[in-house]
């Protein structure tokens, strides 16, 4: 009887050899065969969504930029056209960020009226391509890159300035220095440069290279690459090509819409998949030759013990529920069923707690508006000792329900939480409060500023067209911290006051609150 047991052993044994030895063999030829091809394509796929999310980033940053010159320009010290209060919001902006390396104003006739650093040419005439397009189209826009008054290679961001009036001023701009340090050539410079030589470089709207890891390529024309070509039309993906220093490329690309067009290619050598080939080969011995030795010196030893790794992941399972799970790596996997067991085990429970993440993420969020809502202020933590925040909501909005129904006038309420949501910069934060009630919360935003973008706000809903066909209008409080109140809770309470009191005299106005 024991012969047999001996002679079951050796036959559990000669096929796991068999089986060992055999897939040793299919996976070094099947690699050698195989991941060539799929390098090459995964590297395509790779650069492409590389391209893509670098391409959105720079997009996201571009409105970023804009939107942080938009707010500068609404300030009134831009409309006195006085140069040393106007040099101050300039060195302010400057340094408030990293996005430019230098800020100007210019008036509408083209004269300088400051610029950080200053250079001296306060009082003359700029004509570089930027601030001639930025004077024409009197709009947000980017420049294509140009040499610029220090005489380097420099894009203009600018944005219009209007008067109170709506008469247009000038235009409030930022430069951008192709070769020297600033927020966007950090975000283009973070693709690491790995041992397969993988590199990314920018395309303005012409071909010309507008960042490059060699600093001596930009400005170079490219326009002839037939990647380029394709990010010049706008689109976007992968292919192999040669490019114009006869290489051949595995490159991925998409355009950057918000930058005037500009193109981001990401590309690896080709020939740079041979060595992952090989390494790839080399770690499939070193990994599979000490564990086929190990496993046929083990396997009857093993073979007692097939329960024990099922028993512990039943008591990993267990203690998850009573939140004291064991470190997984405590759980042996090394055969089919109990690693997809443990496999399966761990998606569920990181699937489960992605939805409560979501779940707890939507609890702060106002359904009808996307706005936050009450119980958000709770898990919100306010960085500032000093802020504004104004109260507000929309007048006599019952008879509009009684008039046009509950179904416009949740539409009245989804359009005065888009207008809230576009006359508002990232930082701030905006809740609905109540049924027809908003709160705004401004950190770092003084009363007298806060009274102005309420006031903008009241304005604005009182001349455009609601969705019941006519404007709508809100009765308005504001109230800073600490000039209004002591707390947050007392700030509330007597920027409310001040709303009601907005009501009492005849509604569509804005009353600052009063903190005794």
């Amino acid at each position: 009887m024991k012969r047999i047991r001996l002679s079951i052993k050796l036959l559990i044994l000669g096929l796991l050899a068999f089986a060992m030895f055999g897939t040793y063999a299919g996976s070094l030829i099947s690699s050698h065969i195989v991941s060539k091809n799929t390098l090459e394509k995964n590297y395509l796929i790779e650069n492409q969504y590389y391209a893509k999310k670098l391409a959105d980033t720079t997009n996201m940053h571009f409105r970023d930029m804009f939107s942080n010159l938009s707010v500068e320009a609404r300030d009134i010290d831009y409309k006195t056209l006085d140069s040393k209060i106007i040099y101050k919001d300039l060195y302010d902006l400057l340094h408030s960020t990293t996005y430019f390396n230098s800020t100007w104003f210019v008036d509408r006739n083209g004269t300088v009226i400051a610029s950080v650093p200053d250079i001296n040419v306060e009082g003359t005439k700029v004509d570089s391509i930027g601030a001639r397009e930025a004077l024409a189209k009197k709009r947000h826009t980017v420049s294509d890159p140009y040499v610029g008054i220090n005489g380097k290679l420099v894009i203009l961001i600018s944005v219009p300035v209007f008067d109170n009036i709506g008469t247009y001023i000038g235009f409030l701009a930022g430069t951008i220095n192709l070769h020297e340090d600033n927020s966007l050539k950090t975000i283009l410079d973070q693709h690491p440069k790995h041992q397969n030589n993988s590199y990314v470089y920018v395309v303005d709207s012409k071909g010309n290279i507008i960042f490059h890891p060699d600093i001596k390529r930009i400005n170079d024309s490219v326009k002839e690459n037939i990647v380029v070509q394709e990010v010049m039309k706008g689109n976007s993906g992968s292919q192999e090509l040669v490019n114009t220093k006869g290489q051949t490329m595995l490159a991925g690309y998409a355009a950057a819409e918000a930058a005037n067009g500009w193109g981001i290619i990401s590309q690896t050598p080709k020939n740079a998949v041979m060595k992952p080939t090989w390494d790839l080969a080399r770690q499939i011995s070193l990994f599979m030759i000490p564990f086929m030795i190990f496993v046929f010196v083990l396997t009857i030893y093993l073979l007692a013990k097939i329960v024990n790794p099922i028993k512990d992941l039943a008591t990993y399972a267990h203690q998850v529920t009573k939140n004291k799970p064991v470190p997984t790596e405590k759980i042996p996997e090394w055969y089919f069923e109990i690693r997809e067991l443990k496999r399966t085990l761990l998606i569920a429970i990181d699937f489960y707690q992605k939805k409560l993440h979501f779940a707890e993420s939507e609890s702060k969020r106002d359904h009808l508006t996307g706005l936050y809502n009450r119980r958000a202020l709770e898990k919100l933590a306010l960085n500032s000792d000093s802020y504004s925040i104004i109260l507000f909501d929309i007048d006599r909005f019952k008879l509009i329900n009684d008039q046009y129904g509950h179904l416009k006038g949740d539409e009245v309420i989804q359009y005065i939480a888009k207008l809230i949501t576009e006359n508002t910069i990232e930082t701030d934060l905006c809740f609905r409060w109540g049924g027809e009630e908003f709160l705004i919360i401004l950190p770092d935003v003084d009363l007298a500023k806060a009274l102005l973008i309420a006031e903008r706000l009241r304005k604005t809903l009182e001349t455009t067209i609601s969705p019941t066909g006519n404007p709508v209008t809100v009765s308005i409080g504001v109230g800073h911290l600490p000039e209004s109140a002591d707390n947050f809770s007392e700030l509330l309470d007597m920027t409310d006051q001040a709303l009601y009191k907005a009501k009492q005299e005849g509604r569509n106005k804005v009353i600052a609150a009063n903190k005794y």
